[in-house]
């Protein structure tokens, strides 16, 4: 039976090398540490950031699942702008709609788990005792759901520049199409400006103009390309009614940060001050350097003098 182990794990102790294998003759010595129990409030600092990391762990993988979503969402918008076949531009276009859904539902739970976490913060500044006792792990949490924050931001303006980017192209298809398959009344091509304004038409739903009775077809498709604006119209609503949900964390934030650049701009003038009275302070140095260098030349020539008058007293 191994005793070492069973007083190790008694006393606490740990065995850091240097000790010989049991029945060697060798000798050496043995490094010997304590292992003090934690304490109370470690251990529950412990726990409350367990508790924490586990939603910082749902709230990356929603952002992760926003990012790579937006991507497969441009993949299919470019396969659509490309595609000539009906039907699988339907199938596709469902897919938008499935995966922009996907989108906005991570979204949402992203946002209600930055709630959580700050919920969780506020939760350890109850008291003044409270704050007091776990005050690292609020600056933890509190610095955490900031960079969270700060990252869903960036996964959600991605989505939106997609958005717009995906909406101005199905715009110039829209003008395009309606450049190369209709003509004027009189038989001239169309120019860019009458292009764009038979597509706001289009955009607005007014398709009474002669010129969209020239083919139907045409017409058809011009119209799903109008389906699929307003479809991205919608979630850029959607996302916009977020951006005003997310509007008072980084409205905090920006507080925070305003605190932050108070304190760097009281520190920048305390430094300057320093550097002022370091200045002054080298400067009486030298001063006393100095005196002292006089003092002691003075005290030098005096004691030279009371030297010569006491040899000279001799040899008279």
């Amino acid at each position: 039976m191994n005793r070492l182990a069973q007083f190790q794990a008694v006393c606490g102790f740990s065995l850091l090398g240097g000790v010989p294998v049991p029945g060697s003759d060798a000798l050496g010595f043995a490094k010997v540490t304590v292992t003090e129990p934690p304490s109370e409030q470690s251990v529950e600092a412990a726990q409350t950031l367990q508790e924490f990391y586990k939603l910082v762990g749902d709230i990356d993988g929603a952002i992760d699942r926003i990012m790579t979503l937006t991507q497969e969402i441009a993949a299919k918008h470019s396969a659509i702008l490309s595609n000539v076949d009906v039907v699988k531009s339907d199938s596709m276009r469902q897919d938008v709609e499935e995966l922009t859904s996907q989108i906005n539902a991570s979204a949402q739970a992203a946002s209600q788990t930055l709630g959580a976490m700050r919920a969780e913060t506020d939760k350890l500044k109850l008291t003044p005792e409270m704050e007091s006792q776990f005050v690292g792990v609020i600056r933890i949490e509190e610095n955490q759901r900031r960079y969270m924050l700060h990252r869903l931001s960036e996964a959600m303006e991605a989505y939106q520049r997609q958005q717009n980017l995906v909406g101005a192209q199905y715009r110039t298809r829209t003008e395009r199409q309606i450049k190369i398959k209709y003509t004027n009344p009189d038989g001239t091509a169309i120019d860019d400006e009458t292009a764009k304004e038979l597509a706001q038409a289009v955009l607005e739903n007014n398709l009474t103009s002669s010129i969209f009775q020239q083919s139907k077809d045409v017409l058809a498709q011009v119209v799903e390309t109008r389906n699929d604006i307003y479809h991205i119209e919608q979630s850029m609503r959607y996302l916009n009614q977020l951006f005003n949900d997310l509007a008072f964390l980084v409205h905090e934030q920006g507080e925070i940060m305003d605190v932050i650049l108070k304190n760097i701009e009281c520190t920048t003038q305390f430094v300057e001050a320093g550097r002022k009275e370091m200045r002054k302070a080298r400067k009486y140095k030298k001063r006393s350097r100095r005196k002292m260098c006089c003092l002691v030349i003075v005290l030098a020539v005096v004691v030279a003098l009371f030297v010569l008058a006491a040899v000279l007293g001799k040899l008279l």
